[in-house]
């Protein structure tokens, strides 16, 4: 099997200083789905893992985030691609937990 580990902000979608907090916020890069759909016409399985310290910060919550997942989901089911598997840390960056990237947690 061969796979491909992507980060979201900054290589999917936009990234913002401000953090991404709602699906309209979502914005993706140009050219990234396409290429995530290529991946996938290649048999290439794709899982997304990401930093999501926004919950910790209060920014947004679970909710919002699965539907900025469902966004990228949809943007990307109309140009023929998807996600195979999506994995998040929720915390923040001083908790020390195990699921922090660069820490291996997620992976």
């Amino acid at each position: 099997m061969r796979l491909v580990i992507l980060d979201r902000d900054g290589v999917i979608n936009q990234d913002s200083s401000h953090y991404i907090k709602s699906p309209t916020e979502w914005h993706a890069l140009p050219g990234s789905l396409d290429a995530i759909a290529q991946l996938n016409q290649a048999h290439v399985k794709v899982a997304v893992a990401t930093n999501q310290s926004g919950i910790a910060r209060g920014l947004f919550d679970t909710a919002t985030l699965d539907a900025m997942h469902a966004r990228m989901q949809a943007e990307l089911s109309a140009v023929g691609g998807h996600i195979d598997h999506l994995v998040y840390c929720p915390h923040g960056p001083d908790e020390g937990c195990a699921c922090r990237k660069p820490a291996p947690g997620l992976y």
